[in-house]
């Protein structure tokens, strides 16, 4: 299967690559992908202000530089490019940018995504201080860690869209992992509390996808697009191809796109022996249509679906005693429709901008296993497993725009709106155990009796009201005062099948309101301070209020889980100071941040003892608020261009150093990511006909405990602990023709053997380790064909 699969993938890239050079460009002027400016525009989607792009018609050229008279024009000696300016939507809700924005935010284009041979969220965030993902090897990758905050912790959304949350109940990890790339215009990284906008979840910041516009590629390549990419990701034989469709026909703007991934076990750098063998196919359709009625007015419709199923064949020496085989199959489904109207009329009307969005989401996750076993008496048994996840929300959100001024030179934007959401979370499990000599079934198997759900069927309803504004006093200062009221009711329906565990449904109801205040304060009009405070809240979900299991029968350690209905929300407190420079040829930012967090929930910690007739002392364990945390540091990024212009040389760099303490505790944060530092040497050819980069990256080692007492009078166990290490890669790409575009990067250019600490954090010390090593050098191909 592998063999066909990588014969079709070839023969596919080979027909892209052959096709494109021969054929005759539409245009010598035909902009490159790198030409568009993505994150430019997604200020234009929220604004719906139509402006138009200024391509570029000429390159400058040194004296002794040649240029073909068919492939550019070159400018005069004294023209300068102006280097890009990042636009960020999320911070503000309001087109921004970065450099002007009291938050920190990270803004990653789709260009980006192409040039770094970016396939999933760790490559994303690969040269990204202070933000990881971390990765299941049976569930795949799971959430994003933002300074030290991770998994609920963290907001996650796909236009305007609140994703699923991740699910954790004993060996179950269900990430987070819902949409797929290829239909990225841009990814923006909020770094700290955000609930004064966007509410419960964005305690330790937001993740915010946007989706590509019909707009973005058509007022670029005219009224008609087709695009044809190809990728390999040599580090578990990945390939990915996408299909892209779009067209404009009077005021009706269309854009459809189909991805076909697939790929294989990552192997690592060390004993391949415990890798088990695994193969992912993934399938992602994608449609938008955009009915523009005027200038003022706007229809959109959007929907996409994405259908992935993970096989995995459990290999011999990583099965547990007693079993012979386990095979299993993780499908994970998303589907989303939503539609969505914008105004826009900046000619003095109250309401200047208006966005309206109504959706239906439903995600699923499905497990479904085959394991044949012996029992302890000899018996030999097939036990087959079907479990599921469902998340399925329906929502609706309105943002308004008003502009005014009060006074000499003081000038207001206000942003509000109102979200509103209900979501459905169900958690069946079933399963079947055949006796393979008798063939007889049964559904009792200690120490469930099957079907059994984990939590109560729940539904979620999430309202919330939120006001900011942006005050401009003069030329020098921003006041950026924002808050939020969020009102959070969770009503269970507990059924038969969840009750006969002998557990109890809670229900909650809470609410919280959430302040921000932003500062920005130009020195000059080159380098500004910055400063913001933020109150962050996250309200207890479902899964940690109410929870059904127990093991009775066990002689050793009974125990059982309780509900708890008097869970308190979380909340944080996060202070940032910072200093933020532009120039022609560099810019730079430093910030200083402390963050405090209260009422952390930490799942089934111990709750004491009951006696029950006939069975015992059982140990009774019960999600709780039991602890607060610090975690304070420091940022910094730069870049400096050797000269005005945005080809030749040019040196990068960022870092992250963050400490946490669970101050309850007297324990370090094992959320923390350790120090991290990215150093890199940058060319651009001239007109950005190719381009390279040698990147390198230092992590240091962990802070953490170097022994931890999970259970009560039991000997301590010893974490393992990752060493520090330094990666290079070299990445480039060329664009042969204005039309074809190939990229290309060695990962792991010397072939370093290491661990990410976000993937083996909550490890302890074990023969297999080898199995969590990240991979040695690969390769990784990209090819894009436009026309």
């Amino acid at each position: 299967m592998k063999e066909l699969l990588f014969v079709l993938n070839t023969v596919f890239v080979s027909w892209i690559s052959l096709s494109a050079a021969v054929a005759q460009p539409i245009s010598r002027e035909l902009p490159r992908m790198h030409d568009i400016e993505l994150h430019q525009k997604s200020a234009q989607w929220l604004t719906s202000q139509s402006t138009e792009a200024e391509e570029p018609t000429c390159s400058p050229a040194g004296e002794n530089q040649q240029i073909e008279d068919d492939e550019l024009e070159v400018c005069p000696e004294e023209t300068a490019e102006t280097p890009d300016i990042q636009i960020t939507v999320t911070g503000t809700r309001t087109p921004r940018s970065v450099q002007d924005s009291p938050a920190s935010i990270t803004v990653i284009d789709s260009s980006e995504v192409q040039q770094n041979l970016v396939q999933d969220w760790d490559d994303l965030v690969r040269y990204e201080p202070g933000v990881s993902v971390r990765n299941n090897l049976r569930y795949g990758l799971q959430d994003f860690n933002i300074r030290g905050i991770d998994g609920n912790r963290v907001l996650i959304q796909v236009d305007g869209i609140r994703q699923p949350g991740r699910f954790e109940f004993g060996v179950f990890e269900l990430g987070r992992d819902y949409f797929d790339l290829s239909t990225l215009q841009t990814v923006e990284i909020v770094k700290g509390p955000a609930s004064a906008l966007y509410g419960s979840d964005a305690i330790g910041g937001v993740v915010t996808f946007r989706t590509i516009e019909p707009s973005d590629l058509l007022d670029v390549f005219g009224n008609s697009f087709v695009s044809l990419a190809s990728n390999f990701n040599g580090e578990n034989q990945g390939w990915g191809h996408t299909v892209s469709l779009a067209n404009r026909v009077d005021n009706l703007e269309t854009l459809f796109s189909f991805t076909r991934r697939d790929s294989s076990e990552t192997l690592v750098n060390g004993n391949n022996d415990f890798v088990d063998p695994q193969y992912t196919g993934r399938n992602n359709y994608f449609g938008k249509l955009v009915y523009r009625f005027n200038d003022r007015h706007a229809l959109n419709f959007t929907g996409e679906a994405l259908d992935e199923t993970t096989t995995t064949n459990t290999t011999e020496v990583n099965l547990l005693p007693g079993i012979r085989s386990f095979v299993e199959d993780v499908d994970v489904n998303r589907t989303r429709f939503s539609v969505g109207y914008e105004y826009n009329n900046l000619d003095g009307s109250p309401i200047e901008l208006a966005q309206l969005q109504v959706y239906y989401q439903d995600a699923q996750t499905r497990e479904i296993g085959e394991e044949e076993r012996l029992l302890r008496d000899g018996t030999a048994v097939l036990r087959n497993t079907r479990n599921s996840f469902v998340d399925r929300t329906y929502g609706t959100s309105l943002q308004l725009q008003s502009s005014f001024a009060t006074g000499n030179n003081v000038d207001h934007r206000l942003t509000y709106g109102v979200e509103l959401s209900t979501t459905r979370n169900e958690r069946p499990r079933d399963r079947v155990q055949t006796n393979l000599l008798t063939g007889e079934t049964t559904r009792i198997i200690p120490p469930d009796v099957f079907p059994t759900k984990d939590f109560p069927d729940s539904d979620t309803l999430r309202l919330g009201l939120y006001l900011q504004d942006e005050i401009e006093i003069g030329e020098t200062l921003s006041l950026i005062p924002g808050i939020r009221y969020d009102y959070y009711n969770l009503v269970t329906d507990p059924d038969e099948t969840f009750l006969r565990g002998g557990a109890e449904a809670a229900n909650l109801s809470t609410s919280s309101v959430s302040p921000s205040l932003g500062l920005v304060y130009r020195l000059t009009p080159e380098i500004a301070l910055v400063g913001r405070y933020a109150r962050g809240f996250r309200a207890p979900l479902y899964s940690e209020i109410n929870s059904n299991f127990s093991n009775l029968l066990n002689p050793f350690f009974r125990y059982r889980t309780l509900s708890n209905p008097d869970l308190e929300p979380e909340t944080s407190h996060s202070f940032e100071l910072g200093v933020r420079g532009v120039s022609p040829q560099a810019n730079f930012s430093l910030t200083g941040f402390y963050n405090t967090y209260n009422n952390f929930i930490e799942t089934f910690a111990p709750a004491g003892v009951e006696e029950i007739p006939g069975v015992g002392v059982v140990n009774l364990f019960q999600t709780q608020n039991v602890s607060e945390a610090r975690i304070y540091g420091a940022e910094a990024r730069a870049e400096y261009r050797f000269n005005r212009n945005l080809d030749g040389f040019s040196l990068i760099g960022a870092l992250t150093y963050a400490v946490g303490d669970d101050l309850t505790a007297k324990v370090p944060l094992s959320s923390v990511d350790p120090f991290k530092a990215i150093a890199g040497l940058r060319y651009r050819g001239l007109g950005d006909r190719w381009g390279t980069q040698l990147i390198a990256t230092f992590v240091g080692k962990p802070r953490v405990e170097r022994e931890i007492q999970q259970v009560p009078g039991s000997p301590p166990q010893v974490p393992f602990i990752p060493s520090s290490y330094t990666v290079f890669d070299l990445i480039g790409y060329y664009n042969i023709s204005p039309n074809l575009t190939i990229n290309l990067g060695v990962f792991n250019l010397f072939n370093q053997r290491y661990f990410q600490y976000a993937d083996v954090r909550n490890i302890f010390e074990r023969p297999d380790i080898d199995r969590f090593a990240q991979p040695g050098r690969s390769i990784g191909v990209g090819v894009a064909w436009r026309f």
